[in-house]
This record gives structure tokens, sequence and C-alpha cells, in this order.
């Protein structure tokens, strides 16, 4: 603004000057000479020296004279004109001395003028820096009197720290400048010490903004601040023209006061920090000389006291020297103390020791004592077993009474044994657990259909209350219904009339089991001591009700590994409630098993005591019921729906051996099966229903992922489906079921060219169920599949048109008519290649024989799906006779590895009654040498092997280990029998390479049933 102020005036005072010597030379032209109207050129002449200029005087001084000049040619005549000459001649001499006059008066207001403006600048400047300053108050003043006195755009104050430079102040800078980098003209400046002018061209120049505007700083000055010899700041300018001489003479002397104002700010700083060090030193040592002095006050007064007690410990010494021979005394002792407490931690690593080396003796113990026990306990119910069964009929009732009461005592010690094989592994630490999410209302239902014969038997009432939100838990299912099988066997004991109820509510934190009774009950003083080992209610010799004492006592150990509790309230007369308490997520169970929700009850398997019927509701033999085994709750809860659409009654169990129990039971009118189970395959479940003279009439459909359809088809299932399948085909084979219920008369085409034979074939398969049509070619037999649906076919290969083979690839091509089972009953020899060829087709190939007849009654009866107590009575003998003479294993080998000659002589007696030959090995070297003769085709082929566990030299996981490596022997079925019940014995049976897993003692059914199924065809 003072700028452009200046230059504004210097227009006006030339204009002005210009202004007069025009107007004086106009009226000079016109007036005659003589007037002197020249003489107000000097007012021209006076104000140009208002002009800052030094050549404004002169250059109005060398108009006027021109104009002077001018005006004496051009003026009228008045005067004598040399005259008029010489005054003008005496005023330009006299105007040119002026203006030498006023170029020197405007030099020295000039000089007068910069001064007063600096003066103006440094007093500003010491009254903006007076006062304690921080060096970046410091370097903001400057830079606010600087900028504003050289009318600079932008500006920055830079600190010299170090080898660095810190920018503690800056004015009207753009915000995209940052601190400096590197040496540069300002490290220049720093080390020349002087003043550093730059110019830049306007893309290059760095900018300045305010609010409203923005703009480059053309030029730049670089100005090191100096406090005496050494350099401590540097501050740089930016201004649109170029710095102006007395801005460039003044700013070197504000340096040097800026510099030693700057070194005093830094002074202060760091003399305000040692004053605060100082401040707090002196707090401290003023605290430290109170302190001292306090000291000194308790160093006299405990002078004062030692003085005061120098005289008691003289006293004292005396006692001293006496307690000292005493502490001598007591340090020896102590010694021995230590000594002995050494000897005491040896002592109890060495008990801790050797309690883990009885733990583990007492795991070796249980195992040992399990095969001991059980060894003998196999032989005993095995040879009960064969004795109850009279196969040869030679015993008389009382005789097979005797022996199944041998068998039943037999099976009540194994329970026996079992109760204390289990207290034993419990005190050990040595039982396992499973923690699985599971339904709390399937326990409770698959316990209401274990209990409910026994129950119906009794005479009692057992009830089922289970609560909506009962749910889900996280739990070892297993040992749960271990526990409450204890309470309702219990509770079914001890009450003489009225009812047990197996109560299911949800609690706080958990699930509560129930058992409710209205028995005898149990004293107070007794409640306790029926949870002890070995301790009853009444425990005395002639007391009423038998039993060991350790069921409660198991079952308390279990619920404190399952981390629950069981409770008791009982009233001597009225009866008993046992509650088992369970948390939703047992202990130690893993993360990816805990619950997401809580779960209510879904129709699935043995999971729904509302949805899934009761068993003794199924009374009537007419009532449309079907069973239903599958362990999959969604494909399970399908087949449901499914049934209940087409009008049957559904039971639902997940497991083969509750499939084989209720199948006994209640006789369903149909089985849909599943062949992977939990505890055995579907297919053992098969051949015992089938082996079974009360099972073996009912229809079996299978629906599995495993696909064994030949097997099974051939055993006598109804139809078979793989996973996954459609819903439409599950309905067609329940509705193929129903169907198979309405049916009757049964048809069955016997197609034999031999009259004789023929009607002999008539007249044995014919009853009051079945009607039988023959025909002597293979064009009359494809004509009356045509007209008639069969539900058998009897073949004779040899056929006077055309042979068995090729009416059997007809019949398949045939879409007009159906194909239903085919039994091949033939006198000619069959090659390994006609058999695979038959077998495609054929249910059963039959060589006829002298036992032929026999066969034939067990296949056609299987495949009608006939109930056996409505055949004729001839039928039934020949039908006896045939299943005790077991196809499937008549002829076959079996090696049997046992080293318990009672065993040995059992397994015989089970195995040779079914057609085996039984060869025999005592451990597993025996076994590999037997097989190796085999091999080197010294020793007829074995078809099964049944391996023991333990066994001297070689034990029977090393045995099938060894036997797995052997190529020829990759498929040999070996199935391991083991009497240690470890929990993970079936796991490292199946690790080692057998097929299955037996425990002891055997069931025989299982074992027999076992053998069929892996028995290679």
């Amino acid at each position: 603004m003072t700028s452009r102020t200046s230059r504004l005036s210097e227009w006006a005072i030339l204009l002005g000057v210009g202004a007069i010597i025009a107007a004086t030379f106009a009226a000079d032209v016109n007036v005659p000479l003589g007037r002197n109207l020249w003489l107000f050129y000097f007012l021209a002449l006076t104000l140009s020296f208002a002009s800052p200029r030094r050549w404004m005087p002169f250059l109005a001084v060398g108009t006027i004279i021109l104009v002077l000049l001018a005006g004496w040619f051009l003026g009228p005549a008045g005067v004598d004109r040399g005259l008029a000459a010489l005054n003008r001649s005496l005023a330009a001499t006299v105007m040119l001395i002026l203006s030498f006059a006023g170029s020197v008066m405007i030099r020295n207001r000039e000089r007068v003028t910069a001064h007063d403006w600096e003066q103006r600048v440094e007093v500003r400047l010491a009254d903006d820096l007076q006062g304690d300053l921080s060096p970046e108050e410091i370097g903001d003043r400057c830079l606010a009197v600087l900028s504003e006195s050289l009318e600079a755009r932008a500006a920055a104050f830079y600190a010299v720290e170090g080898d660095s430079l810190r920018r503690i102040a800056g004015w009207g800078l753009d915000d995209a400048m940052s601190d400096p980098m590197g040496a540069g003209h300002l490290r220049r400046a720093l080390k020349e010490r002087r003043i550093v002018k730059l110019e830049a061209p306007g893309d290059s120049a760095l900018g300045w903004r305010s609010g409203l505007l923005q703009g480059r700083a053309l030029y730049s000055v670089i100005l090191p601040v100096r406090d005496g010899a050494s350099v401590n700041g540097v501050i740089e300018i930016g201004l649109d023209q170029p710095p102006s001489p007395r801005a460039l003479d003044l700013l070197p002397r504000l340096a040097e006061r800026i510099g030693v104002l700057l070194r005093s700010a830094l002074y202060r700083g760091e003399l305000r920090a040692l004053l605060e060090e100082t401040q707090r030193q002196a707090e401290e040592l003023h605290n430290q000389t109170e302190e001292l002095a306090a000291t000194n006050e308790e160093l006299e007064e405990q002078t004062r006291a030692l003085r005061e007690s120098e005289g008691r410990l003289r006293d004292q010494q005396a006692e001293l020297e006496e307690q000292n021979a005493q502490l001598e005394t007591q340090t020896a002792q102590l010694e021995e103390q230590r000594d002995a407490l050494a000897r005491s931690r040896r002592d109890l690593a060495d008990q801790a020791e050797e309690l883990a080396r009885e733990s583990r003796y007492k795991s070796e113990f249980v195992a040992n004592m399990s095969h001991e026990l059980r060894t003998p306990l196999n032989a005993l119910l095995i040879m009960a077993r064969l004795l109850a069964e009279n196969r040869p009929g030679n015993l008389v009732p009382d005789q097979v009474q005797w022996a199944e009461t041998i068998e039943s005592s037999g099976k009540d010690l194994l329970a026996l044994i079992n109760d204390i094989l289990d207290l034993a592994r419990i005190e050990a630490g040595k039982v396992d657990f499973d923690p699985v999410p599971v339904v709390a209302a399937s326990i409770a239902a698959k316990m209401e259909r274990a209990f409910s014969p026994l129950a119906r038997d009794r005479g009692l009432a057992l009830h089922l209350d289970i609560a909506d939100d009962a749910g889900e838990l996280v739990t070892d299912a297993v040992r749960v219904e271990q526990v409450l099988r204890n309470f309702i066997g219990n509770a079914l004991k001890f009450t003489q009339k009225g009812s047990v109820t197996l109560r299911l509510s949800a609690q706080a934190d958990g699930v509560a089991f129930s058992v409710i009774d209205t028995g005898i009950g149990i004293a107070p003083e007794q409640q306790q001591a029926v949870f002890e080992a070995f301790r009853q209610a009444d425990g005395t010799i002639s007391r009423r009700y038998g039993g060991t004492g350790l069921g409660l006592s198991i079952s308390r150990d279990l619920a404190q590994l399952l981390g629950g509790e069981i409770t008791l309230e009982s009233h001597p007369g009225k009866g008993s409630t046992f509650t088992l308490l369970l948390p939703r997520v047992a202990p130690n169970a893993p993360p990816a098993t805990a619950l997401a929700r809580p779960a209510a009850p879904s129709r699935v398997p043995a999971s729904i005591a509302t949805e899934v019927p009761r068993v003794e509701a199924v009374a009537s033999t007419d009532e449309r019921m079907l069973l239903i085994v599958e362990d999959d709750p969604a494909f399970a809860s399908i087949l449901v729906d499914l049934a209940d659409e087409l009008d049957f009654r559904t039971t639902v169990v997940a497991t083969a051996d509750e499939a084989i129990r209720f199948a006994r039971e209640q006789k369903p009118k149909g089985i849909v099966l599943d062949i992977g189970l939990p505890d055995h395959s579907g297919m053992t479940v098969l051949d015992r229903l089938k082996r079974d003279a009360g099972t073996r009439h009912i229809p079996v459909h299978i629906v599995s992922a495993e696909d064994h359809s030949a097997k099974a088809l051939a055993q006598g299932a109804m139809s078979y489906l793989l996973k996954p399948v459609a819903r439409e085909s599950l309905a067609k084979a329940i509705e193929n079921l129903d169907r198979k219920l309405k049916k009757h008369p049964r048809q069955v085409l016997i197609v034999e060219d031999d009259p004789a034979q023929l009607m002999g074939l008539r007249e044995l398969l014919r009853s009051n169920e079945v009607e039988t049509h023959g025909t002597a070619t293979a064009a009359e037999a494809l004509a009356a599949c045509r007209e008639t649906s069969f539900d058998c076919i009897v073949l004779d290969m040899t056929l006077p048109d055309a042979s068995g083979f090729e009416l059997l690839e007809k019949l398949s091509e045939d879409d007009s008519a159906p194909f239903p089972p085919v039994i091949v009953y033939t006198a000619r020899d069959l090659s390994d290649a006609e058999e695979q060829r038959l077998r495609r087709h054929s249910r059963s190939i039959i060589i006829k024989g002298a036992k032929s007849p026999e066969r034939l009654i067990d296949e056609v009866t299987l495949f009608l799906h006939q109930v056996v107590s409505d055949l004729p009575p001839r039928q039934r003998e020949m039908l006896a006779a045939s299943l005790n003479r077991d196809a499937h294993l008549d002829g076959r080998r079996i090696l049997v590895v046992e080293d318990d000659i009672r065993n040995v002589y059992a397994l015989t007696g089970v195995l040779e009654p079914h057609g085996v030959d039984v060869q025999i090995a005592r451990n597993g070297r025996e076994a590999l040498e037997a097989l190796g003769r085999v091999a080197d085709g010294g020793g007829p082929r074995i078809d099964l092997v049944l391996m023991d566990v333990m066994m001297p030299e070689m034990d029977g996981l090393t045995a099938t280990r060894e036997i797995r490596r052997i190529a020829r022997w990759k498929s040999l079925p070996i199935i391991m029998l083991t009497a240690k019940a470890m929990a993970d014995d079936h796991a490292q049976c199946l690790a080692a390479g057998a097929n299955d897993y037996l425990s002891k003692p055997l069931d025989v059914d299982k074992l027999l049933s076992l053998a069929r199924v892996w028995m290679p065809r």
C-alpha cells in the first residue's frame, strides 16, 4: 500500500509541475513581453522539490528554460526584447541554481526519511521483542515486523539445531511448503554469513496464500541471524519486487539483534529447565534435610535408648550366652529336621512313582482279569447254549431247562463281572468318554422301549414324562444310559405294584432324568449307604431282594465323571425318586461339539418319546406296523413322514441289537433297514432275522449308502436302494411292502421238463398260502410270466427248447413280464463261470441232492416271506432241518486261532453242527504257518479266520497285521475275539486289519451271523 501511494504522489507532482509550466507558457505567449508572467515557473520548480526523485528539479528547470526561450520568441512585443532576454536569462540562471539546491534537499530528505524508517522498524522490533519470549514467539514477531515493513508476501524463520534446520515460525506461507532438506541457499547463507538475494521465474517460485488470495513471491532475501561469532538461525523473506537498498542496509543490523534475542531465548529455555531442575533438587534437598533432622532426632532418641539399654544388655549378655548354647542345640535339631524333610520328599516322590506303577498294574490287572474271567465263562455260556438248543433231540425237557438255567446263571455272573470291572476301571481312571450332541428325549425313549417288556411281565406300568424344553445336551449317551438302566432296573425290582415313571425336565443349567417308583422306599439312615460299593439297604442273610450293591456306586462315579450328580428322595412304603442331574455340556467336551442352540425334540431315530410309537401299543398283529432301522435322524424323519402318508405306524431304532430285539418281540409287518449301523452291520441284522423262524417271514427293504445288493437280495431282502434315493423310489418300495402283505395266496412257477419231478415239486411246495404252477418248456414259462405275476420261480437248467441261461436272459430283457426271484434247482454240475453268469439273475442256486428238498423249502419260504407257524407240519420239519444245516457255512473251512482248549471245544461245538470244517491254531505263529501251508498247496483252503487277541508267543493283533502284509490274504475275512473288553479294543482290532470284532462271552447268534456275512461266496 505504501509503495502504491508513493507512486501515485510522484505522478501527481509530475502532472502538477507540467500543468503549471503549461499554464504559464500559455499566458506568456499571449501577454506582451515585460509583464513577467514567467515568474510563475518558480512555482513549478518549487513543486518539483516535493518529488522523491532527485532528477525531478533538473527536469523541471530544463523544461522551464525551454519554454522561457519559446515564450521570448513567441510572445507579443511589449518591452525591449533585449531587456526581456536579460530578465529571462537571469531567471533561468537562478532556477538552475535552485534546481541544484532542490536536488540536494531531496537527497537529504531521502536520507532523513530512510533513517527515520529504519529507526521506526528498529523501535517496533524492539518493542515487540520485549519480555521473556520463547524462540517460536520471537520468530513469529520478527517475521510480522519485517514482512510488514518490507511489504513481503511470505517469510520463514529457521533455527539451527546441530546440523539441521528447524522452522520455528512462518508468515503467509503456502500449505504446500515444507521444511527444507539438504544444503541449498539456506546452507549457503549460513556458511557465507551474508545476505543472499534470489530471483525465480513465476512457475518455480514458492507460493503464498490467504483466505481469499494466493500468489508467488518472485524475489527472495535470505538473512543469516547471528549472535556475534556464531550463526544460530536464518530468515527467508519473499517479495514481489527486488529489495530496496535501505532494506538491504537495515536487515544486517536487525539480524544481529534478532540473533542475540534468539540466543537469549534459547538460554532462557535452558535456564528455565535448569531452574526447574534446581527447584526440584532444592525441594528434594529440603525434604532430605527434614528427613535428616527427623533422623537426627530419632538417632538422639536411639542414642539415649541405647545408653539406657546398655546396662540391660550387660545383664542380658549372660542370658544370651545361655541362649546361644540353646540355639546351637536347636540348629542341630533343625539340620536333622531338614535332612528328614529331604528324605520325606524323596519318599513322597518314590510313593508317587509307586502309585503310578500301581495304577498301571491295576489297569493291566483289569484287562487280564477280564480275560481270565471271561474266557472260561465264554466256554460255559456257549456249551450251555448248545445243550439248551438240543439239536440232536436226545435231552429230556428237564435237562434242557437245566441247561437254560446254567446259561441264565452264567449271564448273571457276566453282569457281576462287568460291574466289578467297571468299578475297577473307574477307580483307576481308565474310563473313556465320548461326549457328542444327543437329544435328551431319545435317551428316555430308548430306556422306555428297553424296559417296557420287563415292566409288563411284572404287572407294572412304565410311564414316560418328557418336558417340551428338554432339548439337547453334549454328553456320553452310553454312560447316561448305563446309569438310567440301573435306576429303572432297581425301580422295577423293588416295586411290587403301581408304576415306574421316567421323567425328563430342563433345569437352570442342565437336564434332570428322574426315575420315580411306588416301591418299598429307603429309610433315611440307609440313603447314603446304598451308594457305597457292595452295600444294600437290606444286607442281612434273610434279605428279600438280590443284587451285588455295585450298581448305584458305579452310577454315582459315572455321574461325577459326566459333570453331574445323583440325588435321592425316598420314604419307606411310599417309593423312591432317583434323579440324575447333568450339565448341558459335559466337562472336557471338545469345542466342536458345543451346542449351537437348544433343540426341541424332532421325529428322528429313537429320539422322540412323543412321536415314536410305544412298544406296548403294538398289541394287534393286524396293525400296519413298520420298523425303521436308521441312525441318521434326518433320513429317519423322512421315512417316518412317508410311512405316515401311506397309513403305516412306525417305530424307529438306531442300532442292530435294538432292531433284532424289537422284531422278535413285536413282529412288525415290514422293516426298512440301513446297513451302516453304529454297533453292527445291517447285514448281520438281515441274516439273524432270516435265520430266526419267528422273524424270517418279515419283508425287509434295505436303503443304504453301501452297495451290498447282491448279497442282501440272496439272503432274502425284498429290495435294495442306494442312497441318495428319490422320495418316489422310497414310496414305491413301501407300497411294495403293502402289496406283499395283502397278496394271498402266493404264486410259484416251477419250470421242470421231467413230469414226475414237476409233480413232486408242486406237491412239495403247495400249501394253503401258496399256489404252484408248472411248465415244461422255456416258451411256456415265458408266456406264463407275461400272464401272471409270480412271487418266485423254481428253474431247472435243462429244458427241451432252451437252456436256463437263455430263459433268464429273455425274462430280464422282456419289460412286459415281471422278473421275480429265481431259484435254480438243477442236477448238472456248474462251472465257476456258469455260477457267476447265473448269479446275475438268480437269488439262489440249489444243486439237486439228498438234502436239496429241505434247502428248496428254506429258499422258497424265504422269498415268499411265509410265516413258519402257518406252514404244513412236513414243510416245518424240512425247514428246521435246513436251518440246522446252514447252507452258507456248510462245507466251509474256518481257522480258529485260540489258546484256551475250553473255548476251542465250545467254538467247535457251535460251528460243526452247521457243517463247518474247523481247523485249530494255538497262537498267531501257528496261524501264519497254517496259512503258509495253504499258500504252498499243502493244505485245504481257509475261508474265514476267528482270531483271539490274547495268546502266547504271538498275539492276535500282531498276527492279523502279519497276515495283511501278505498279498494273497489281503481279502481273507478275519473276525477278532477278545475277553479284555477294554474301550479301545474295537478300534485296535480294525486298525490291525480285522473285518469285525466280538467280545467274550460270545453271543452265538452274532458269531454265526458275522460268519455268514463275511464268508466269501
